[in-house]
């Protein structure tokens, strides 16, 4: 599913007014997805006759979108309250025409409120316009059956300021989420519009003091910060509304920026599973090869190669110092085992490289050789090593699928950031589509390879990954909450699937050996990473479920690798619990009094 920045969104807005789709039509279509929406949660609450829908509203189109829903509730029979963070005045263009046409409805049933409130929260002096002080707005909010927050959207840059920040204090001290809370339990719910006020649509950090959502109803196109793991404490469950925008604009739009982002469901990655030919055998889904294990870390060489086998490699072959042959084909009999030339303290030894590029170039690769070749679980970050890596890049990067994993990328960042980026520039370039390299470090790992701090790397997530991903003219997969793969060509997919459970000591060692699985049987460097990345985030999903979250480990989620692939192939209900829900507000006005 295809995510938009901020600027993307403004783009798509504009080139629909170009296009002839009147913006007054996509605001009345916006009321309407946040107002289906809002009926929904009140559902879900249960009845509540004698307390109001209360909506806050900025004075742009964010406001605008709550002033439409605010009229098709009422249109609906609720009971309904507005409360503006500026006087009518304020109101231009299609928010305006939205807040007179509130105002006018038929006897009046909405009289929009101003807040107007000192530092003590009590009423300012209201002029003309009905005004609402702090202490006032609390009690109001306290006993809403629902709060609306159209405060600001995907305009606002940094953090929220007055009236609208003193909006979100009342807010926050009701609801039971911020730091001067009042209340003991979380007030009523809240459903945000577009994105809750106060978060950064790019980011999903908060810019300051934010609302903490029940849900959001995101309009036209999902943002990146949304997909992102920063944003979901404050985004709550997350909803879709499609508001009419043409799917040209959107397409146009995307392709402005610096890069394109999508969200990675398991629903849509899964038409990119390699097919299972009835007829095929285990030559037919490929052989992958692990270069992995030192003297105490043998577990990371049985949980790659676990990792490969589960992921459905036909034939997977682990390749270890040869002290740590007999405990990996003990610990793993359905996987071959090649010793190789041990170094200092039995690490891999440098000539090692090249027995593994004879078994890939020789006379007997096309048969035993590896299609795919995982270097690196449990190798151990040495000069030596590091030599062994480099040589298997410069003679076989290009020509065989490399996944470089743990301490191969330790290894190579011993040498510092422009080291890595020699090594990696001067790889052969790809004889055949996708048989390029992927990398896969944890934060970690990324802040040794690049010389940024671990903060750096964390705080620009999808900034990093795509910036090295060009760099090295690599496929990038940076693990943690929301995994985020990056391509050479500048596409980034931000992951759907995992958990925290997922955050144990070989859980990156299966994902590892699964994404080789995947190349081994003719996926390409992308797509490999991508089935790889999902995959395992939903095996880890539903090791959670069965086993709970806590004390999960890597095995777990290697063994349910199979049910998580079975579940992708079937399309299973399971998969659609990934991603936001679809709300079509675009059909034909239903009554609602458009104005």
């Amino acid at each position: 599913m295809r995510l938009y920045t901020a600027e993307q969104m403004r783009v798509a807005d504009r080139l629909a007014a170009e296009a002839g789709v009147p913006g007054l039509q996509l605001m009345e279509n916006a009321g309407r997805a946040v107002a289906d929406v809002a009926a929904v949660l009140l559902e879900m609450a249960g009845p509540s006759p004698s307390r109001p829908v209360v909506i806050l509203c900025g004075r742009g189109n964010n406001g605008g979108d709550g002033l439409v829903a605010a009229r098709l509730l009422t249109g609906r029979g609720l009971g309904v309250e507005v409360v503006l963070a500026e006087p009518p005045g304020a109101f231009t263009g299609e928010a305006r025409e939205n807040l007179d046409a509130l105002m006018g409805l038929p006897g009046a049933p909405v009289r929009p409120r101003v807040y107007a409130a000192d530092g003590e929260g009590r009423p300012a002096a209201p002029g003309r316009e009905p005004v609402i002080g702090a202490d006032e707005l609390r009690t109001l909010l306290a006993g809403a059956a629902l709060i609306i927050d159209a405060l600001l959207g995907t305009g606002a840059r940094g953090a929220p300021r007055e009236p609208v920040a003193g909006m979100i204090s009342v807010l926050l001290s009701v609801t039971g989420d911020g730091e001067a809370s009042q209340v003991e339990s979380p007030g009523p719910p809240v459903l945000a519009v577009d994105i809750p006020s106060g978060l950064d649509a790019d980011s999903g950090r908060p810019a300051g003091p934010s609302v903490r959502a029940r849900a959001t109803v995101t309009l036209g196109g999902v943002k990146v910060g949304l997909a992102l793991p920063e944003a979901r404490e404050f985004s709550g469950s997350l909803y879709l509304g499609l508001i009419g925008i043409p799917a040209a604009c959107l397409d146009e739009a995307s392709r402005q920026g610096p890069a394109a982002c999508e969200w990675l469901l398991p629903a849509g990655v899964a038409r990119l599973l390699p097919p299972r030919p009835v007829a095929g055998h285990k030559g037919t889904f490929g052989h992958a090869w692990v270069a992995a294990g030192s003297p105490g870390f043998t577990g990371a060489a049985v949980l790659a190669g676990l990792g490969a086998l589960r992921a459905g490699a036909g034939l997977v072959t682990v390749a270890c110092p040869v002290e740590c042959q007999s405990v990996v084909a003990s610990s793993l009999p359905e996987a071959l085992t090649r010793g190789l030339p041990q170094g200092s303290e039995g690490r891999v030894a440098r000539a090692a490289a090249r027995d593994l590029i004879g078994f890939a170039s020789g006379p007997g690769a096309g048969r035993a050789g590896p299609r795919a070749l995982v270097v690196g679980p449990g190798l151990g970050a040495t000069a030596e090593v590091r030599n062994f890596v480099v040589d298997l890049i410069r003679s076989l990067g290009g020509r065989v699928p490399l996944v470089l994993d743990a301490d191969a990328l330790n290894a190579l960042a011993l040498d510092g950031p422009k080291a890595v980026t020699e090594v990696l520039s001067v790889a052969a370039p790809a004889t055949r589509p996708g048989s390029g390299i992927i990398l896969t470090p944890h934060p970690g790992e990324m802040a040794r390879l690049t010389g940024l701090t671990v903060a750096d790397v964390q705080s620009d997530r999808l900034g990093v990954a795509l910036d090295r991903a060009r760099a090295w003219g690599s496929v990038v997969v940076l693990k943690g909450a929301g995994t985020v793969t990056a391509s050479p060509e500048g596409r980034a997919w931000v992951n759907a699937t995992g958990n925290p459970g997922m955050a144990t000591g070989g859980s990156g060692d299966v994902l590892a050996g699964a994404i080789g699985a995947f190349l081994a049987q003719g996926s390409s460097s992308v797509e490999a990473a991508l089935l790889g990345v999902s995959s395992h985030g939903l095996a880890g999903d539903l090791a959670a479920r069965d086993l709970g979250p806590r004390g999960l480990i890597a095995s777990d989620i290697a063994h349910y690798l199979p049910r998580a692939l079975a579940a992708m192939d079937a399309r299973t209900e399971l998969l659609a619990g990934y991603g936001p829900a679809i709300v079509d507000a675009t059909s034909a006005a239903r009554g609602d009094g458009a104005p």
